[in-house]
């Protein structure tokens, strides 16, 4: 069980959450119920993957060599970042590509062209690491159950504004957040508060980003 509760901690790594998310939207069929929006689904493959790309650079890639460095040079004691005061840093790193993604998403598509999820996304990353920066002062906010929170929420958002919402993908994705925050507790990484406080806050910010 204990290495069950870490395979599902380290496949669904807070950093990974969004590229999951992406890919469902993307490749799964889907069709908005205000025709003037573009589904994802219906992109250019090649527009799709550059799109990803772009996301796995800002949201894993650059974060993730960030957080080595950290760890390189003794900034951080660990790359779980067990410790709350260690998670300051890494938490402003995130909001700092969070920023950057942002922005570029925004230059490449000034004129609104592209579907709201690749702005939406990266709004409620912003958003919901802001608000864990402050909480992180007081308790060990759960940054996995926050993860699970923004995939979860971003994907019911996503589906409200759909002819055909899929309670499959919602049902797959509850259970998956589940067995993170389940995992999580397990492995007595946090207390039941912080890891309940990490998804419901990311779920509502998510879910309300338009």
């Amino acid at each position: 069980m204990t290495q069950l509760s870490h395979f599902f901690s380290w496949l669904f790594l807070p950093l990974l959450m969004p590229l999951y998310a992406l890919l469902i939207v993307m490749f799964v069929p889907s069709n908005p119920v205000d025709m003037s929006e573009i589904s994802p689904y219906v992109l250019p493959l090649h527009l799709k993957w550059v799109l990803w790309t772009v996301f796995l650079i800002f949201c894993f890639i650059a974060p993730g060599l960030s957080f080595y460095g950290l760890y390189r040079f003794k900034i951080i004691t660990t790359l779980d970042m067990e410790s709350r005061l260690e998670r300051r840093i890494p938490l402003f790193i995130m909001l700092g590509y969070n920023l950057i993604l942002i922005w570029f998403i925004y230059q490449s598509d000034p004129r609104g062209i592209l579907p709201n999820v690749f702005m939406q996304l990266p709004l409620a990353g912003l958003l919901v690491t802001a608000l864990f920066t402050v909480i992180t002062s007081w308790i060990k906010i759960s940054m996995h159950a926050g993860g699970c929170g923004i995939f979860t929420g971003f994907l019911f958002a996503f589906y409200q504004q759909q002819h055909d919402p899929s309670l499959a993908i919602m049902s797959i994705a509850f259970l998956i957040s589940g067995l993170v925050i389940g995992s999580r507790w397990f492995l007595k990484k946090h207390t039941l508060l912080e890891l309940a406080l990490g998804f419901v806050i990311a779920f509502l910010i998510a879910s309300q980003v338009q």
